[in-house]
């Protein structure tokens, strides 16, 4: 029987839930690849040139793709293709996957679950991993939170990234897929290789948080608040009501609560004159610049005219956070801060804190999101307000 690209995609849409949302994530964006060799992570893999199926690679062989002039060729022991626009790799079930790496050695070998879509774009290769939204979700929670959680930790991550991917998912329409796999939507570097991870995002399975409306919530998180987190309105212009501010003495002790940060004074007072227009001779306004001991979390530095504000100093000078005291002694500026990150959300080291004591994960999210709740996504409007998706990606017909 010869398997036709929509034959070929209904048997795949069989294979996963009808509810389970696919993803189109834009990988190794950040990166100029020219040539890679593909590979089936479990069974064979159909390659599609152009939306034609070419053939297929078996789970021994590799397909080496690379842009070749104004086109992209693909070869194999078996297969040698041409294409104008993309090459796909799509495995015979979501779950079988692919494997990839850079044949110019800037990329080691990562295995993907779902299917892949190359492109050419500038001279070099654009990829686009097409995933389930519960592979996908494992994937980042693997690469945001790392090993040996607590299983409760894993569990809020899962709600809190599933939550997010579904919330930003268009965040990327403009250039033709959904997220990208860096921190500018969520850091994804492929399947999720934890049994533990696995099992909390199994166990998780399609819980996402809501505002009281009954819209998704902008699920943010970052390493450690120090102590506190930022209202949303204090960092960025819109308010959420969910995201407000609280005190958090679980990730005082966590190794990103603390952080050192030293200038002579020539510098910290030619960056304020430079940055703000100040001026040193202003000795009374500057006294408040050279020593300033917040209490707790401040908008400005030195809360005085004209205002200073702390997130772009933070963002100029690349400090790890907005929360820090200023201590001058002779010719030496001491910047003492507490956290990493923007501070918003969920505080991931703080959380890590509650679950090892046993708390639940919902019982974490209600520390760090006001007033939402845990729904099946499956019970959402969204998905019928959206347009419609396939369940899992085929080739692309253009």
């Amino acid at each position: 029987m010869r398997l036709t690209a929509s034959i070929l995609s209904f048997l795949l849409t069989l294979s996963l839930s009808a509810q389970e949302r696919v993803l189109r994530i834009g990988i190794l964006r950040d990166k100029t690849i020219h040539a890679v060799l593909v590979m089936s992570a479990k069974g064979t893999c159909a390659v599609f040139a152009d939306g034609e199926r070419k053939g297929e690679i078996q789970v021994n062989d590799g397909l080496r793709i690379e842009a070749s002039g104004r086109s992209i060729t693909a070869k194999s022991l078996g297969l040698s293709i041409s294409a104008k626009r993309r090459i796909e790799v799509v495995p015979r079930t979501a779950t079988n996957g692919f494997r990839m790496r850079s044949v110019e050695g800037k990329l080691p070998e990562r295995a993907y679950p779902g299917s892949l879509d190359i492109s050419l774009e500038g001279g070099g290769l654009q990829f686009t991993n097409a995933v389930p939204i519960e592979a996908y979700t494992a994937g980042v929670v693997q690469a945001e939170a790392g090993k040996e959680h607590a299983a409760e930790y894993y569990k809020l991550q899962s709600v809190s990234c599933r939550t997010y991917a579904l919330c930003n998912h268009r965040k990327h329409a403009p250039q033709g897929f959904d997220l990208c796999d860096g921190v500018h939507c969520q850091v994804y570097q492929g399947a999720c290789k934890q049994d533990s991870i696995r099992q909390a995002v199994e166990a998780t399975r399609g819980m996402v948080m809501v505002d009281p409306d009954i819209k998704l919530i902008h699920a943010l998180f970052h390493s450690n608040c120090g102590g506190e987190t930022l209202n949303a309105e204090d960092l960025w212009s819109k308010q959420e009501p969910y995201l407000r501010a609280t005190i958090d003495p679980y990730c005082r002790n966590a190794p990103h609560a603390n952080w050192t940060r030293t200038y002579t004074r020539k510098e910290w007072v030619g960056y304020l004159e430079r940055r703000y227009g100040l001026h040193s001779t202003d000795q009374e306004h500057f006294a408040a610049l050279l020593n300033y001991d917040p209490t707790c979390r401040d908008l400005y530095l030195g809360n005085t005219f004209p205002l200073v504000p702390l997130k772009n100093v933070r963002e100029d000078l690349k400090l790890n956070s907005t929360y820090f005291s200023v201590k001058t002694t002779g010719d030496q500026v001491t910047l003492q801060g507490r956290g990493f990150g923007h501070g918003v959300g969920l505080c991931q080291e703080g959380a890590m804190r509650m679950a090892r004591e046993g708390k639940s994960y919902t019982d974490i999210l209600h520390q760090y999101y006001t007033d939402v709740h845990l729904v099946d996504v499956s019970t959402l409007d969204f998905f019928r307000e959206e347009e419609a998706v396939p369940a899992i990606a085929g080739p692309r017909r253009d």
